[in-house]
């Protein structure tokens, strides 16, 4: 009897640590400054743990998009966004009502709610909100950090969006 085995290697990346944590915090603090000043613009206020939920579904989304192919529909790539961040709002909501705390946002008088935490419209927005970020978390990759490929983005299967080459 012969055994026959299978060995899987995992590609291991060298990574810098030091160039790892400053992207997480520079995106942290992205995704954290725009959340707050998108509530500020439309709702006049904001709250710090909004912040801070912010810019971990910044970091968040811009893992997730380490992870896919550049070659993912970009609409896809929202809809996979648009689920993370209702995925949040969700946990987030239901822990801060079970804890008593006074609700961070309530979506209670919009249609197709749940228990005011989530609801059907926002999370069609954040589609689009997501598309945004994942633009801004790789130019900010790109142009600033100096990771390769040179982004880029499909639509139906076509090219829509190629960064400019750096000089």
């Amino acid at each position: 009897m012969i055994i026959q085995q299978t060995v899987t290697v995992i590609q291991v990346k060298k990574i810098d640590i030091k160039k790892f944590i400053l992207e997480r915090i520079i995106m942290f603090m992205v995704g954290f400054c725009v959340y707050i000043t998108i509530e500020v613009c439309f709702r006049g206020y904001s709250f710090v743990s909004m912040g801070i939920c912010g810019g971990c579904i910044f970091i968040i989304l811009d893992s997730i998009n380490d992870l896919i192919s550049w070659d993912m529909d970009l609409l896809l790539q929202g809809i996979v966004g648009s689920i993370t961040i209702t995925s949040t709002e969700f946990i987030v909501g239901m822990v801060s009502k079970l804890q008593g705390h006074l609700p961070m946002w309530d979506y209670s008088n919009m249609p197709f709610n749940f228990e005011g935490v989530t609801c059907l419209p926002f999370s069609l927005l954040w589609i689009g909100v997501s598309i945004i970020g994942i633009l801004v978390a790789d130019a900010i990759k790109y142009y600033i950090f100096d990771e390769l490929p040179i982004p880029y983005y499909k639509l139906f299967g076509k090219t829509i969006i190629k960064y400019k080459k750096k000089n």
